[in-house]
C-alpha cells in the first residue's frame, strides 16, 4: 500500500507553469518550432503556461485554416 500512496502523491503534483519569454527562449528545444512560430502562436497570450498547454496552442495554431 505504502507505494500506492506515494504514486498517487506524486501524480497530484501540477506541472510547473512559465511565463512566455520562458518558454519562448526554450521554444526549439521544447517544441521543435523557430522563435517567429512561437510569436505567431502565442500573439496576445498573457499569462504563465506549462509546456503540454503550450505544445497544445502551438499545434492549435499550426493547424488553423488560413484565410
Amino acid at each position: 500500500m505504502k507505494k500506492e500512496e506515494t504514486k498517487k502523491e506524486v501524480q497530484s503534483v501540477p506541472a510547473p507553469k512559465f511565463s512566455i519569454e520562458q518558454l519562448r527562449e526554450n521554444c526549439k528545444k521544447l517544441f521543435g518550432v523557430t522563435t517567429s512560430t512561437f510569436n505567431g502562436a502565442t500573439y496576445n497570450l498573457k499569462g504563465k503556461y506549462n509546456v503540454s498547454e503550450m505544445k497544445a496552442i502551438i499545434e492549435k495554431w499550426k493547424n488553423k485554416e488560413v484565410k
